[in-house]
């Protein structure tokens, strides 16, 4: 019996070295756990805009399009597939600008854009070459202000260096420029054996001097919707006045807040998660495209603006605007509300003077699925036997996005359709509004 008092204490002993071991590993116990996003509250209001971009991911080209001696049309507006193409301009060096014509005649635009053994990089709105010498390097020490909306490449098979053509179908002005290239070889293999492998298109005659080059395949993309995320109004309050401890806070009412200083004002609407920033005064002189363009990249940049993928669009150089327009998978976002997916600036003296933007953000979609859209070219065929509209005024077709903002529940939904181009206007395609011309959807 004398051994059971001691059997008893040494379990008594075991258990509580046990139950130390157990609590000493509790306390010291260390999850991993996913790390958390510290941009993101948990209100889903986003604390920090630092994003800054270069310019070579601002301004980009919608299409590609190939054209063989053998007539064949290959394109697409894939912008993952376009990418690796400027990425591999990017090793050229460009020299010997000259200028080829400065008053082109639609008949000499017609044929420009139409020659065999060439591709076309087709862009929004102007670009000034000089801005785009992060993506073609310029080796001559001056150059003009030329602008160009069309990138053209074209090569004889006899010739291993291409050409490169800067032409612009708004100014009616074309340069050109010779390539030097360190391997031959590589282009053909990274860019003109590709093309034979793009979609195939085909030109669509709109009147007797333009050509339509469009996707005669269906193409496939993504509808998507999102929670709508805002970013918090007083992070561009601190990012855009000079002194924000100094701006005074106004609710208008329910929907509307203002803040301001004794130089500058920016106005907020809180439902459609938009905001109005103006600095004034504005300038009436003319402004130069490339400073246009700098300025208004460097501003946002220096704002933390580019919060999603928003790709240079348009510029008016007469009355200092310029416009960024909101991209989702690649493509072009349109709104009823244009405001609303695009990012737009004026230029006073020295500075911005007006910058009016969303400031709802993108995440990942809650709910996403694939759409297919018809060929362009069949959309071409409706809208030229539609009795509403001038079929001959029509500029471009492309995919894009309308946007469906629905404030009251905070979604935004991303639709796939074709959008064309006519009369200054960006109209959506719809069959069932095919007969009435599609909706208005803004002005470029």
């Amino acid at each position: 019996m004398r051994h059971i008092e001691t059997i008893k204490s040494v379990v008594l002993l075991l258990l509580v070295l046990l139950s130390i071991t157990f609590t000493f590993s509790i306390w010291s116990y260390a999850p991993q756990l996913a790390s958390i996003d510290q941009n993101q509250s948990v209100d889903g209001s986003i604390t920090s805009i630092q994003n800054k971009k270069p310019i070579s991911d601002i301004v980009l080209p919608y299409k590609w399009v190939f054209k063989f001696n053998d007539e064949e049309l290959y394109g697409t507006t894939d912008t993952t597939v376009i990418q690796p193409v400027l990425e591999e301009m990017m090793r050229w060096k460009v020299f010997g600008f000259t200028a080829v014509n400065l008053d082109l005649t639609k008949d000499e635009m017609h044929d420009l854009l139409t020659k065999g053994n060439q591709y076309v990089l087709y862009y929004p709105g102007e670009v000034p070459v000089s801005v785009y010498k992060d993506v073609l390097e310029i080796e001559d020490k001056t150059v003009p202000e030329v602008l160009f909306n069309k990138l053209i490449v074209n090569w004889d098979p006899d010739d291993s260096l291409p050409e490169v053509h800067f032409v612009s179908t708004v100014s009616r002005t074309h340069y050109k420029a010779k390539v030097k290239m360190e391997d031959t070889q590589r282009f053909q293999k990274s860019i003109i054996d590709k093309g034979k492998k793009l979609s195939q298109y085909k030109e669509v005659h709109v009147n007797e001097t333009n050509t339509l080059t469009i996707s005669s395949e269906p193409i496939t993309v993504i509808h998507s919707t999102y929670i709508e995320e805002e970013i918090n109004p007083s992070l561009f309050k601190d990012a855009l006045f000079n002194d924000p401890n100094a701006v005074r806070r106004n609710l208008v009412d329910t929907n509307k807040e203002e803040y301001g200083d004794d130089h500058a004002l920016m106005k907020v609407n809180t439902k459609t998660k938009f905001l109005n920033f103006v600095y004034p005064p504005e300038s009436q002189e003319l402004a130069i495209p490339s400073e246009l363009m700098t300025t208004a990249i460097e501003f946002v940049n220096d704002h933390g603006g580019w919060t999603d993928d928003y790709r240079y669009s348009y510029m008016n150089p007469v009355s200092r605007y310029i416009q960024f327009q909101l991209h989702d998978n690649g493509l072009p976002v349109f709104s009823e509300l244009g405001e609303s997916a695009e990012i737009m600036e004026k230029l006073g003296d020295n500075r911005v003077s007006s910058y009016t933007r969303p400031y709802f953000t993108l995440n990942s979609p809650i709910k996403s699925y694939e759409v297919t859209l018809p060929p362009a070219t069949e959309v071409a065929r409706h809208l030229e036997e539609s009795d509403d509209l001038d079929f001959t005024a029509i500029e471009e077709i492309k995919p894009g996005y309308s946007l469906v903002h629905d404030t009251d529940v905070g979604i935004l939904k991303f639709e796939p359709h074709w959008f064309y181009y006519i009369n200054g206007n960006w109209e959506v395609y719809e069959e069932d509004l095919t007969r009435k011309g599609g909706g208005l959807l803004g002005l470029e």
